[in-house]
């Protein structure tokens, strides 16, 4: 029986696939595992390494054109055998003994419905891979930059919660699904990412779904997994802003409803979307 399904989906993720399959291989030492890499058409020779993988129960599948990654993560899910499934981009390495302890977490805490691990920058420093759910006050301090004068302050900075104290195990509500373990027989609407999502706010309105459900999400310091943060997003970074601010204004309009906030939304993410744009030129 297959404990854990692994899912990675591939974009042109020559530079680090091979690390990060070197690292999972490792991890799985100790638990029966599947692998499972979907590749959204990659231009350089993602799909030649991992097909060249040497692993027992390798899976890959290439898709005729990029789908998106929440399209090609439901390609992975509705594959899985696993009891447990393991989301990991291809720019992650995993630490010795971090699948174990995110998968023994899961066995022995039945009201939790996914964990996720300690992300660290490649210099090795903590990343910051922990927020609260977005609300329109959040947004509000993003956008009026209160959060980025007061980054630790819990009334302005709530949204990506940078006084929280990574040192300690806690219960979460959201965290980067670079690296993220769930229950794979979690109720059928919350099992797979939502398709409106594209590219960003397909974990955010996951972990908001798990959550909606009853099922709590834990931190486990303890489990530690290096990310090369947005190596994806900078190969194409003036179209990932533009999808960011779409999938946003989605994610908004399904957990709030239409209204003049969501109009109030739209306009600064269309300003503050121009000047992103407009930097990255310069």
């Amino acid at each position: 029986m297959v404990q854990l399904s692994i899912i990675i989906v591939t974009w042109n993720s020559s530079n680090d696939i091979q690390d990060c399959i070197n690292s999972v291989i490792k991890a799985c030492a100790d638990i029966i595992a599947e692998l499972i890499i979907i590749d959204n058409n990659s231009s350089d020779n993602s799909f030649d390494i991992v097909n060249k993988i040497s692993f027992s129960q390798l899976y890959t599948y290439r898709n005729n054109e990029n789908l998106g990654y929440t399209k090609a993560v439901n390609q992975g899910l509705n594959q899985a055998k696993g009891k447990y499934v393991l989301l990991l981009n291809p720019d992650t390495v995993l630490h010795e003994a971090s699948i174990t302890r995110m998968y023994d977490f899961l066995e022995s805490n039945p009201a939790y419905g996914a964990c996720a691990p300690l992300m660290k920058n490649p210099d090795g420093s903590v990343q910051y891979s922990v927020r609260k759910f977005p609300s329109f006050w959040r947004m509000f301090c993003e956008f009026s930059l209160l959060a980025y004068v007061f980054p630790k302050s819990k009334l302005f900075g709530s949204w990506k919660a940078k006084y929280m104290d990574y040192s300690k195990e806690q219960d979460i509500e959201q965290p980067m699904a670079a690296a993220f373990m769930l229950k794979k027989d979690l109720p059928e609407n919350i099992s797979c990412m939502d398709e409106r999502f594209r590219m960003f706010f397909n974990d955010v309105d996951l972990c908001k779904k798990i959550y909606d459900s009853g099922f709590k999400i834990r931190f486990l310091p303890n489990a530690v997994v290096t990310h090369e943060h947005g190596a994806s997003i900078k190969k194409d970074r003036a179209n990932m802003i533009r999808i960011w601010n779409e999938d946003c204004l989605k994610y908004f309009e399904k957990h709030f409803g239409k209204g003049l906030l969501l109009v109030w939304l739209k306009i600064n993410l269309k300003i503050t979307g121009i000047i992103r744009i407009f930097l990255l030129k310069k």
